[in-house]
């Protein structure tokens, strides 16, 4: 599978990338500010794929939302968005600062490509406002994102959506089928300290990473949630599109709250039968894949493998 990897490293992005690197032709990545600002993430991205020996090209992409101000996750992945971990001196930089033309070109020149976006959709959005046509060049479009039940920045919204809002709306409504991994699925494959220990036990530079974010993540879900085991939402989602034999899904017309005082950012699913929906009158947009369940197991073990492998 070809593939471009849309981030905002972030502790799990780190360790999604190094999945990707492994499971994937990984064709490029691009960069969004989300879980911290846009330099930060450009940085990051560097730094991992320098880590991990990675000749992938990283293009600096949004620094703010569509709308409003931008906002950041740095209360659970620090200051630095990558924990403590200690990051080398780079000796790459960036490919360009347009990752919306990269996007566009790329999705039209490299034949059966898959865009795996794990941060706001804000660069998926701006690239389908220059190419309306983006998806139709596309093998497939997932994102890390969304919820069909409850969320985790507020009770109803995911933090990549509730990051912003406006460009997830116009993802759902321009470039459906998109493939929903959302926290249904994304809450359920858990990480703790077995785990943990597997990769640092590995010794390379590159495992020693995903070991000290994820140890790092731990540690902030004990401080904020009282658990001592931690989702991995990116890297699920990466093995959702290496491995989709893995993982249920079914389709449902899935609509994103942009006005609502309570409910902004929420990804509102129509899970009614589709006879019904159709009975009573048209869902308004078209339907995308919702990813329910998976077997747990089997992908963590992948995760691990591909960290291990690195």
């Amino acid at each position: 599978m070809k593939l471009v990897l849309d981030c905002d490293p972030g502790l799990d992005d780190a360790v999604a990338i190094l999945v990707a690197a492994h499971y994937a032709d990984l064709v490029g990545m691009t960069t969004v500010a989300g879980n911290v600002g846009i330099n930060r993430t450009t940085r990051n991205a560097l730094a991992v794929t320098q880590i991990a020996g990675l000749d992938v090209p990283v293009h600096r992409g949004a620094g703010k939302p569509l709308a409003g101000e931008p906002v950041d996750g740095s209360r659970i992945h620090g200051d630095t968005g990558l924990g403590n971990a200690v990051l080398p001196d780079l000796d790459r930089s960036e490919a360009s600062d347009d990752a919306v033309a990269y996007l566009c070109d790329t999705a039209r020149s490299v034949d059966d490509l898959h865009l795996l976006a794990i941060g706001p959709l804000t660069n998926v959005a701006l690239a389908l406002r220059c190419d309306p046509d983006l998806r139709r060049h596309l093998a497939g479009l997932t994102i890390m994102g969304g919820s069909a039940s409850a969320g985790n920045i507020t009770s109803v919204a995911e933090f990549n959506i509730w990051a912003d809002p406006e460009a997830a709306a116009v993802v759902f409504e321009k470039a459906a089928p998109v493939a929903m991994v959302g926290l249904d699925v994304t809450n359920k494959v858990v990480f703790g300290a077995e785990e943990t220990a597997r990769m640092r036990g590995a010794g390379t530079p590159a495992a020693d990473l995903a070991a000290d974010v994820t140890d790092f993540l731990r540690d902030r879900f004990r401080q904020y949630v009282g658990e001592s085991t931690v989702p991995l939402h990116d890297a699920t989602a990466v093995i959702t599109a290496t491995h989709p034999h893995l993982f249920e899904r079914s389709l449902h017309p899935i609509a994103v709250e942009v006005r609502g005082e309570i409910t902004r950012g929420m990804t509102v699913a129509d899970l009614r039968p589709p006879a019904l929906i159709e009975a009573i009158g048209p869902a308004g947009v078209a339907a995308s894949d919702i990813v329910w369940d998976t077997d747990v197991d089997a992908v963590r073990e992948l995760i691990v493998e591909a960290v291990l492998a690195c």
